[in-house]
Order: C-alpha cells, then structure tokens, then sequence
C-alpha cells in the first residue's frame, strides 16, 4: 500500500510537472491496479480514492485559465468511475482465478482420492479371485485325495491278499531252493542258474513286502521332531552312497520348524524322495533339503503347516509320465516296483499331511512333505 502510494504521488507530480498538454492520466492505474492484485479490492479502492484526489489536484493547479474548475472535476469523478471499473474487473479476475485453482484442487483431490479406492478395490477384487482360485484348487486336490484315496484302499485290499498268497509259495521255493544248491555244488552252470533264481525270488519277496507295505502301512509313532534334525540325519545316510554318483546332498539353512512325526518313516518317504532326485540327475548334480513354514489345506481347513522339500537338479518329469506318477505298480525303472512314491503318500497322509510336487522338464523337480506344524509352545516345547 504504501509503495502503491508513493507511485500514486508520483505519477500526480508528472502530471503536474508537465501540465496540461502531455497526458499521463492512464498511469494512475497502475498504482490502482498494483493494489488490487496484491491486497484486494478494498486497498484498490482506496488507491481509486487516493489517485482520484491527486488527480483532480493536479488538474486545478495546472488548468488554463479558459477552463472552468468545474470541468476538472467532472474529469476527475469520470477518472473515479474508470478506476472502480478497473477495481471491480481485477478483483473479480483474481476472484474467479483463486476460485478456478480452488475447483482443480478439489478435482485433483477428488480424482486421487477416486484412483485411491479404484486400486483398493481393484487389489481386493484380486486378493478375492485369488482366494477364490486357491480354494477351488484345494477343493479339486482334496477331491482328487479322496477319490485315490478310495482307489487305494480298494487296491490295497486285493493287493494284501495276493501278496500273502504269494509269500507262502515263494518261501517254499527258497526252502527247495537252498536245498537243490547243495545238490549242484559240483556243477558251475547249475550254480549260475540258482543264483539267477535266488536274485528274482528275492526281488519277488521285495515286491511282495513292499505291496504290503502299501496296502496296509504300519501306524506311526508320533513324537515332537525338529524339521532340520531330521534333514540333517537323512542327508548323513544318503551323502556317501550318492558321493560316488558326483551328487550331492545338501541341507538349506534352519528354519527352527517342528513337527509332530514317526521319525523313522519320514525318513523313509525322504529317502526314497532324495532317491529319486538323484535318479534324475544326469552327471553332476544337488540334492537340495530344506523345511519352510506355510499355511496349507489340510484335512479340510486352512493350518499352520511345515514343508520338507527335496529338490533336484535333474531333467525333470515329463508330461506323459507326470500323468502316471503316484499310480501303484508304475515305473520308469527297470528294477523298481512302482510303489516307492505310492508308499510315500501313504505315510504322508497317515500324518495328516500330503505329498505334492512341481516339476518343469530341463530344470528339475521339487517334492514337498506338507505336514501340520507343531507349536513350539506345545507339548515338549
């Protein structure tokens, strides 16, 4: 205000300084105008007032003598009424500018605000298909479970049955055959032939245990194991033996996990699942074990669960043989019997866990013993 002043008497002093020839009366907006746009539409019309009485003063010191007084002032109330106009027009651009930026700041608001809750409901709309999927998977495995389930126990029955059938005539046929050797101690062909017969009779009596072994799996003996203990005693039996292979068999890091198990057939699912890695491996690999902590399906409702990964380096299983993987009496080897991952998921799912798997053929394949977790602040704990 006080520098629009010091303008205002300056632009009066050149009006009265040059008199009444050269006329500077547009100058006085200036100082009207400054004032408007700085401190608002009262200090402009107080500037209106001021540059008004400046004006009409330097009029009647600087009027010809042929002028009357009264055209000087009815100059100065038109210069009055130019300068409410010029007052009112900048204010009220002022006005609709700050008005303007006030209605983009609520619109910017607004659309954040709008894009907020797009993108809450776009990742909660995900999160819920997600689940939706999740559920649906677990609902199609527990389905595909009970119905192999059922499989299984049906198949388990009749294979119970055959296989004691079949145990009782192979022992006789070791009996005579143990007895026929002594026979032919002095015939060297005869010899090579028994010991051909004792190979596959053996291999028989293994088919016949391992048959039972799945159709009726012994109940476990549960007791509180450390997940990583029990890593650890599976990799010091199976290291040396695969040493010779240029396979290794490594343990992850620890992960403090605890289980409730029959520690000596987790060990045999884990072992027969490090075999089968390292079958898979062509030249130099790792056998990799480790336990993590994930919730999981199991038995119909979401829990606290430990998984025992076996992964390996090997080429992976292909689609054609993935179909048949848990199938009784398949294999790809020719001295296996088809039972190893069978009996495997049957002692799994005696501990109230399961056995799944992801393989991707060239870059290897992950089995994963999923079973409840034990708290640490349980029994034992």
């Amino acid at each position: 205000m006080f520098l629009a002043l010091v303008l205002a008497g300056l632009v009066g002093w050149l009006d009265y300084a040059t008199g009444y020839d050269l006329h500077v009366t547009a100058f006085y907006l200036l100082p009207v105008c400054w004032a408007s746009w700085a401190a608002g539409r009262r200090a402009g019309l107080f500037l209106t007032a001021a540059c008004t009485v400046i004006f009409a003063a330097a009029s009647l010191m600087t009027r010809h003598p042929d002028l009357p007084e009264i055209i000087c002032l009815w100059n100065s109330l038109m210069l009055l009424a130019i300068f409410v106009v010029a007052v009112y027009s900048v204010t009220a651009a002022l006005d609709a500018y700050s008005s303007l930026a006030e209605a983009q700041a609520l619109l910017r608001e607004a659309n954040e605000d709008l894009e907020e809750t797009v993108q809450r409901r776009t990742a909660a709309l995900r999160a819920e298909i997600a689940e939706r999927q999740r559920v649906e998977k677990a609902k199609l495995q527990a389905e595909r479970l009970l119905e192999r389930q059922e499989k299984l126990a049906t198949l388990g029955t009749l294979t119970a049955g055959i296989a004691h059938e079949i145990r009782n005539p192979l022992t006789s046929l070791k009996a005579r055959l143990y007895t026929l050797e002594k026979h032919l101690q002095a015939m060297p062909a005869a010899r090579k032939d028994t010991a051909i017969i004792s190979a596959e009779i053996s291999r028989l009596e293994r088919i016949v245990q391992d048959a039972l072994s799945f159709a009726r799996p012994a109940d476990p003996k549960f007791e509180r194991l450390a997940a990583d203990t029990l890593l650890r005693e599976v990799q010091g039996l199976m290291s040396t033996s695969l040493e010779s292979r240029a396979v290794q068999v490594v343990v992850g890091s620890d992960s403090g996990l605890h289980v409730r198990a029959d520690s000596g057939h987790l060990k045999q699912v884990l072992i027969n699942l490090v075999h089968n890695g390292a079958d898979a491996i062509v030249g130099a690999g790792t056998v990799t074990l480790r336990a993590r902590a994930e919730r999981a399906s199991l038995g119909g409702r979401e829990t606290d669960a430990v998984v025992l990964e076996v992964t390996d380096t090997g080429k992976g299983i292909p689609p054609e043989i993935e179909k048949r993987l848990f199938d009784p009496f398949f294999s790809t080897k020719e001295a296996g019997t088809g039972l190893g991952l069978p009996i495997a998921a049957r002692i799994v799912e005696k501990h109230g866990g399961m056995l799944q798997y992801q393989t991707r053929p060239g870059q290897g394949t992950t089995f994963g013993v999923v079973l409840p977790r034990e708290n640490t602040n349980g029994p034992g704990g």
